[in-house]
This record gives structure tokens, C-alpha cells and sequence, in this order.
């Protein structure tokens, strides 16, 4: 006799489920409600196919209160008599299994039918065959719908009323295929989760009709959903959150109006907006905020005002025209950006006591000439008349900024910060516009990590020298390192200071910096005049390293502190790395405090 091992490596799925019934195994010895919660699992027909192992697996599979029933022919079955037959056998057997649970009474937690469309129409499933098993289920009391089917689209598709009245009922979740979903007006009392899928409302008030009938409602899922071009205008008290994917909201214009005292979350992913909208999110309650890959073609404004809101995402969006964020939510504590593009002008107004992290990363602001064919602004934008691109930021307790740029003429795009108790400042990729930066805008900065620079390709050097002496980018320059002098720790790179000192001989004063650190990606002995000019404007630097991309037999010449300025009996060389990329100095005093603190260490 052959060990069981062999005959399930023999076996098809089907031979495996038998062989496992048939043994006296763990599964066979287990209380029915726990085989029925392993039920729930199973994939959609595997529970039918485990019917036939046992009597007793038979009555299991039939009592289970988890029946789901998929049909997908096509990708099995062409010969019309093939699929007449699995149509016929297929409807014979969900009928049986639910007569036979309405005869019993047994109770139903989830009804799972899907019916993928069928080549052949004349073997799409019925209305009133899928109506028909729904009844069953409401009277057995079911929690769950999970249903998937094609439907007539002129006609489209009804619920049978008793879906309406059914108590027992939590859960709905509808796919018919892009076909058309037939309201009937009346109350859903009891719902708590909606999900329509590939469905066709045509109802421009959907959303006030949702807020009406649906008085328990907790979860609202519209995924390819067409049809509401009026916007969506909510008014509930139960709704937590919702979730939005996939949907084209057309040229008609409409709002976006949420007003629930109990609403935490909502996401809208893969959208399209293509006229102008209004987002008016009136939650107390709202916690997360995501916006992901959509696209906004008019003028997009969002107003929030919530007092618990923690997390704000816009990613990978695209806004053609103008867009305004108002964010007046004192809880709020991180605001994320992140790979978006912006066509017109972009206002972030943030009125948070709790904001401590913004994110500005990966964004491409599009040149002024690219944009002169949209329409102007609304006047809700007033205040900006001229088509121009800005990125203006107002927190006024914000504690940390980070952006990271990657557009090569974000140089010419202003950036305004009004930011007063600002301590930590992040910056990579591309220069903007700074000339909107005030000095006293940043007087609470304690550390400024900085890697700016152009990512224009030049080929040749001395087009890499024109662009350097390029006024816009030397004024670019010389404002960012006005307005990090507060700063006690300094993280970057020598191209804003080389840029700066092409035109510029007085250094600007860094009064409180005791730590430096210079990044080099060139050729060090090109950079080590600019590099002592900005260190003469440096009273009270304690500890200074110097990073290079590239092997520098510079750091280890040993008229290195005197050629960057720095005077030999007050600064010493502490480490040279192996490779010489990395040059570590620190002052004198500094070095024998630290000394003098191991000793009393030591001593202790």
C-alpha cells in the first residue's frame, strides 16, 4: 500500500480534500462551530466539493452559516451543451442547498454568490433567479450579501424589497458589472457596511439619499462607481468612513460636503475630478485624510475643519488648475505631499497648534507658459490675480519641515513660509524661488539639513558656468543661507555656498552654529576658498566635517586648517578616514572639555 504521502502528490485538489476527510485526522474530531469558522476561509466552491468526502462533511457543508457560490464558465466550458448543463447543475444546487436551509431554519451569516458574465448570454444569470435566492437568505436571517452578477443594461438591477426590511442584514456589498443599480426609496435602518462596485447610480442625490436611508451606516465603499456627477453631499450622523476609488465625477460641476459627527476617515483614490469641486469636510471626529493618484481639472479647493484630525496625504495627484487647502483642525500633527504636480497655484493654509511635520517631496511644478491655456482662477483665489505658481505654507506651530523638490525650474516658483516656532528644516533636490523668505521667519531653527541642487544637464562647462552664474540662482542661494544663520546644527552641501560666493565677499554670520557639516560631490580643491569664506562668518563653531563623494588627498595635507581658515592653535584634525573621503575637526576648547569630562568619569 502506498504511504499517503505519494497518493497526495497523485492526487488532484479534489483527491487531496477526500484523502484529508477521509483519515482520522484533527480537523474531523473538532466542534461544527469551529469547522464552520474554518468554513469562512475555504475558497468559493471548495465547501461543495468537501460535501461529497462524508454524510458528515455533507451536513457541515449545508448547516455552514458561510455559503459563497461562484460560477465562471467561460474559462472552462465553450461547447453550448457544456455550459447548458454547468448553468443548469450550478442554479440546481444553490436551490437545494438554501430550500434546504429556509426548511431547516438554520441561520446564515454571509451569502456569497458571484457571476462572472458569460460569452454566451443566453446563460447569464436571471434577475429573478438571484432575487429569488436573496429572499431565502433574508429569511434566513442573513448578516452578509456579497453578490456579482451581469445585469440587463437597460433594465438594470432591483433588490427584492425585503433586502429593505431585512433586520438581521449589516453588510451589502453589490458588483454588477458597470450595470445600472435601481434605488428604491427606503430605509436600510439597519446597515452598517456599503460597498458598491463597478455600478451605475445615475442619481445626482445619491449621497443625500444614502444619509437618509441609511441611519446605521458605519462604512461606505464606491469603487468604479459612475453616475454621480452631481457631487456628493452627506449628512449623517453614524457614517466612519469612506472610501473612494476609481470614480469619474465628469465635466459637471458639484461639491464635496461631509458633515458627521462621527466620520474618522476618508480616502479617494484614482479618481477623476474634471470639473471644478469643493471639498467641505465638516467631521469633529476625522482622523485620516488621503488623497492618492487622482486628477482635479478645475480649480480644487479643500476646507477642513475638524478638531481630530492627525494625518493629511495628497500622492501622486495632478491639479491642472489652482488648488487651496484650508486646514483648520488644532490636532492635526503631520501633513504629507508627496509626488504630486501642480499646474497653478498651490496654497497649503494650516492653522494646527500640533503640527510638527510637513512633507513637501517629489513634486513638479509646471512652467508659467505650460499653464497660460487654463482658464483664470475663481475668486476664491483673489488674493493671487496673476496666473503664477507658489507654494506659500502658514503653520504657526509648526515644528519641522521637510521638501524634497525635483523639478529643475522650480527656481523660478516662489516659496513663502510663515512659520515662526520652526526648529528642524529638511531640504533636498532643487532650488525655488526664495526670495519670499524672511531672515526673523526662522529665529527658533535649531538644525537645517540641506542638499540642494539644479538637476539640469549640461554638456558642456561652460554652459554648467552660466547656469551657476544665473542671477535667479545666486539670489536663490544667497537667501536660503540668510535664513538658516539661527541655526545651531548645519547639514550641507558645498553648491549653494559655491553659488554664493561667485558674487558675494562678505560672509553671512552664524552666530549660534557650533556644529557643520559639508557635503562635496566635486573636486574639493576647487571648493576650499569657498569653503573658508563661509567658515570666517562662523564665531562659535565647536566641531566641523567634512564629507566628499570622491577620494580627497586635501583632508589629509597637514595645512588643511589653515587653508580653510581656521586657526591652527584653536582647531586640530581628530580623524581622517582611511578611504579620505571624511575629515573630522573640532576646536580646542571643545576638545579638552570633552577630555577633561572622561577623566571626571573615570574618577566617579
Amino acid at each position: 500500500m502506498e504511504s499517503p504521502s505519494k497518493l497526495m502528490a497523485m492526487s488532484s485538489r479534489r483527491d487531496t480534500l477526500i484523502i484529508l476527510a477521509s483519515t482520522r485526522d484533527i480537523l474531523s474530531s473538532l466542534p461544527d462551530q469551529i469547522i464552520y469558522h474554518i468554513f469562512s476561509f475555504l475558497g468559493a466552491n471548495d465547501t461543495a466539493r468537501l460535501g461529497v468526502v462524508s454524510k458528515r462533511f455533507n451536513q457541515l457543508c449545508t448547516s455552514s452559516p458561510y455559503l459563497n457560490f461562484v460560477a465562471d464558465f467561460d474559462s472552462e466550458y465553450s461547447d453550448p451543451s457544456c455550459l447548458r448543463t454547468r448553468y443548469t447543475d450550478f442554479c440546481s444546487y444553490v436551490n437545494k442547498v438554501l430550500r434546504w436551509r429556509e426548511k431547516t431554519g438554520g441561520g446564515l451569516q454571509r451569502l456569497h454568490v458571484h457571476w462572472h458574465s458569460c460569452k454566451k448570454r443566453r446563460f447569464d444569470i436571471g434577475e429573478t433567479a438571484v432575487n429569488s435566492w436573496v429572499t431565502i437568505a433574508t429569511k434566513c436571517g442573513v448578516e452578509e450579501l456579497d453578490m456579482l452578477l451581469h445585469v440587463d443594461p437597460w433594465r438594470g438591477y432591483s433588490l427584492p424589497g425585503c433586502v429593505y426590511n431585512c433586520e438581521s442584514l449589516r453588510a451589502l456589498k453589490l458588483n454588477l458589472q458597470t450595470g445600472r443599480f435601481n434605488f428604491r426609496v427606503a430605509g436600510w435602518d439597519w446597515l452598517k457596511d456599503l460597498w458598491l462596485d463597478s455600478v451605475t447610480v445615475e442619481d445626482i442625490y445619491f449621497g443625500q439619499r444614502i444619509s437618509e436611508w441609511c441611519k446605521s451606516l458605519k462604512r461606505l465603499t464606491l469603487e468604479d462607481v459612475d453616475g454621480i456627477s452631481g457631487g456628493l453631499n452627506m449628512t449623517t450622523s453614524s457614517l466612519e468612513e469612506l472610501a473612494i476609488s476609481g470614480c469619474d465625477f465628469g465635466f459637471t460641476g458639484g461639491n464635496f460636503n461631509i458633515s458627521s459627527s462621527s466620520f474618522k476617515a476618508l480616502t479617494i483614490y484614482r479618481c477623476q475630478f474634471k470639473a471644478q469641486r469643493h471639498v467641505n469636510l465638516n467631521c469633529p471626529s476625522l482622523e485620516n485624510l488621503t488623497v492618492h493618484d487622482s486628477e482635479f481639472g478645475k480649480c480644487f479647493l479643500c476646507k477642513i475643519s475638524c478638531e481630530s484630525l492627525e494625518k493629511l496625504r495628497v500622492c501622486g495627484s495632478s491639479f491642472l488648475e489652482a488648488c487651496h487647502f484650508r486646514i483648520a483642525c488644532p490636532s492635526v500633527g503631520q501633513v504629507m505631499i508627496s509626488s504630486c504636480r501642480f499646474a497653478g497655484t498651490c496654497v497649503l493654509n494650516i492653522n494646527s497648534f500640533s503640527l510638527q511635520d510637513l512633507t513637501v517631496s517629489e513634486c513638479n511644478f509646471s512652467s508659467l507658459g505650460s499653464a497660460l491655456q487654463y482658464l483664470p482662477p475663481v475668486k476664491d483665489f483673489q488674493a493671487f490675480p496673476r496666473l503664477r505658481r507658489h507654494i506659500i505654507v502658514k503653520a504657526a506651530n509648526l515644528e519641522k519641515l521637510n521638501i524634497s523638490s525635483s523639478d529643475e525650474y522650480s527656481y523660478e516658483f516662489p516659496l513663502k513660509i510663515d512659520a515662526p516656532n520652526l526648529k528642524v528644516l529638511w531640504w533636498a533636490g532643487d532650488p525655488v524661488d526664495f526670495s519670499f523668505l524672511k531672515q526673523d521667519m526662522f529665529m527658533s531653527l535649531t538644525s537645517a539639513r540641506i542638499y540642494i541642487e539644479p538637476s539640469c544637464q549640461h554638456k558642456s562647462v561652460e554652459s554648467d558656468r552660466h547656469c551657476k552664474r544665473s542671477k535667479s540662482l545666486i539670489y536663490c542661494a544667497a537667501k536660503l543661507l540668510q535664513c538658516l544663520s539661527e541655526a545651531r546644527f548645519l547639514r550641507i552641501n558645498t553648491w549653494p555656498i559655491e553659488i554664493f560666493f561667485m558674487q558675494n565677499d562678505s560672509p553671512i554670520v552664524f552666530k549660534n552654529l557650533q556644529n557643520l557639516v559639508l557635503l562635496s560631490d566635486g573636486s574639493l580643491a576647487d571648493q576650499i576658498p569657498f569653503i573658508a569664506s563661509f567658515l570666517k562668518g562662523m564665531p562659535n563653531l565647536k566641531k566641523l566635517i567634512i564629507s566628499c563623494f570622491d577620494k580627497s588627498h586635501e583632508l589629509s595635507d597637514p595645512n588643511l586648517i589653515n587653508f580653510l581658515g581656521l586657526k591652527s592653535r584653536s582647531f586640530n584634525v581628530t580623524e581622517v578616514s582611511r578611504d579620505l573621503k571624511i575629515v573630522k575637526i573640532e576646536a580646542v576648547q571643545a576638545q579638552q572639555c570633552m577630555q577633561n569630562d572622561g577623566r571626571t568619569r573615570l574618577k566617579l
